[in-house]
């Protein structure tokens, strides 16, 4: 009985420790990104260190540690008046996102080789093969060799490779072109990884399009479930420039804020904080409308009752088709990048009211007290049971 009970005990405080780690990287995720920003901010006034202090006081009492954030939006902020709430991408990193996703559970399903499975019916780039755990795989999961794999690809006249699973800012994309492309420099691809995702290339909208041709450019929106209603707190939409040909900002891409109406917004920034009021190719941004924008957020809320065990605060990824129709495209279950939302639209949380909003930070800072407590007390009943 005491062995059952002291393993127990082992596998919760295992799960909480690892919980604990995602906070501690996560902190120090947003500190190396905010020294990478750090050029961009512009000095408080006693004033609104003031509202701030006051603001956050009673929901976060290290607030005065955070300031250098509301430093940084204070850059981009038209409002003066809403800038006590904006949330600091540490607080949103280590607390409110790691609240509304369970990470434990999310990293398992957050893999792109899963999407067929999880999104059945759902209209995504027809994925031709797939590397999982090492093992090459057709589009019906059935085992396939490299030569089959490198047949089967060559039967597109371009595709598209993706890391399945970690992948963050276009990073592990590679587009295979078979007309320049040999193929044991494809099979040697396949060899560099144990987690791919292959996929056709898929064609935009027109109007996308137009914008920059050479990248698929995507709507991103974040949604927050709570108490069974799904609130949209943000979309933007990414775009690349030059001759890139992904729409990344940290790929060199740039990033505008979508409104509720589906317009883009004035202007767009890329990963420097540079703003344009139209597009290095030409495109004028404001009250751009964005093809396909509200049938977007229908998907994202026809689709958050299947994965909201897993998360509850999404960001989803679609393009566009030539039919003017989502393409889901990827969805972040936990993660999600904030900056350049609150940088192009705002205070992350402003759609929701002010109990809303103080409630969601509450409710986040009340978990990170009790998982504390929770450790705390776990370690002393392994000391109590083995004193005994």
């Amino acid at each position: 009985m005491f062995r059952f009970y002291y393993q127990a005990i082992i596998a919760k405080l295992g799960e909480l420790l690892s919980y604990y780690f995602h906070i501690c990287m996560r902190k120090r995720y947003a500190h190396n990104s905010f020294l990478k920003k750090k050029s961009k901010t512009t000095p408080l006034t006693d004033t609104q260190k003031k509202e701030i202090i006051e603001f956050w006081k009673p929901l976060y009492s290290n607030i005065k540690q955070e300031l250098h954030w509301f430093e940084f939006y204070n850059s981009f902020c038209d409002n003066k008046e809403n800038l006590k709430y904006y949330i600091p991408d540490s607080i949103y990193y280590s607390i409110i996102d790691l609240y509304y996703t369970n990470p434990v559970r999310a990293i398992h399903i957050d893999d792109k080789n899963l999407y067929d499975l999880i999104f059945h019916g759902v209209k995504m780039p027809y994925t031709i093969v797939r590397k999982s755990n090492g093992m090459l795989l057709n589009s019906q999961y059935q085992a396939i060799t490299a030569e089959q794999a490198l047949k089967l690809c060559k039967s597109y006249k371009s595709v598209i490779s993706k890391e399945a699973v970690e992948s963050e800012g276009g990073k592990g994309i590679r587009f295979f072109d078979f007309d320049s492309t040999t193929d044991q420099e494809f099979i040697d691809w396949l060899d560099s990884s144990t987690e791919l995702t292959i996929q056709e290339v898929i064609q935009q909208h027109s109007s996308l399009a137009n914008i920059h041709e050479n990248s698929i450019n995507t709507i991103r929106i974040i949604t927050l479930m709570i108490d069974g209603t799904l609130h949209v707190l943000s979309s933007v939409l990414r775009m690349g420039v030059g001759k890139a040909r992904v729409d990344n900002a940290s790929s060199g891409g740039i990033v505008c804020g979508i409104d509720k109406n589906g317009c883009l917004k004035e202007y767009a920034y890329n990963i420097k904080g540079e703003r344009w009021s139209q597009h290095p190719q030409g495109a004028i941004f404001k009250g751009m409308p964005i093809e396909g924008y509200k049938l977007c957020v229908e998907q994202a809320k026809s689709l958050v009752g299947r994965i909201n065990g897993l998360s509850r605060l999404i960001s989803w990824d679609f393009a566009i088709g030539t039919d003017g129709k989502p393409i889901l495209i990827e969805v972040n279950l936990s993660f999600g990048q904030l900056d350049f939302h609150q940088i192009c639209n705002g205070p992350i949380l402003q759609e929701l009211t002010d109990e809303q909003m103080r409630a969601v930070i509450q409710e986040s800072m009340k978990s990170r007290h009790q998982l504390r407590k929770t450790i705390k007390r776990c370690i002393r009943r392994m000391r109590h049971k083995e004193q005994n």
